[in-house]
């Protein structure tokens, strides 16, 4: 166990932001309110949440199920185009 922990708290709105499954929103308000360059507010919040192995758990189901939903959409696309082909090598009248 640390003694002191690495960095301070997060403020309010960036903490909101991160139970939410903001990360990118949670990064620019944390730059908006403190002043800090990218990579130092990046860095605050991967502490933040390393700190925080449930706030993982849920970064990391939110994240799984944008995958999943992206994957659908991308398979139920291939399907359709590939009936519209098999459609018009197969089914198309040739004159």
């Amino acid at each position: 166990m640390r003694a002191e922990p690495r960095h301070k708290p997060l403020p309010p709105e960036p903490a909101t932001l991160l139970t939410e499954g903001k990360l990118k929103e949670a990064v620019d308000a944390l730059r908006r309110s403190t002043g800090l360059r990218p990579k130092e507010a990046r860095a605050w919040i991967d502490a933040h949440i390393a700190d925080n192995p449930m706030l993982q758990v849920q970064l990391e189901t939110a994240r799984r199920a944008r995958v999943r939903k992206v994957v659908l959409w991308v398979l139920l696309i291939d399907i359709l185009i590939a009936a519209s082909v098999i459609y018009w090598l197969f089914y198309l009248p040739r004159k």
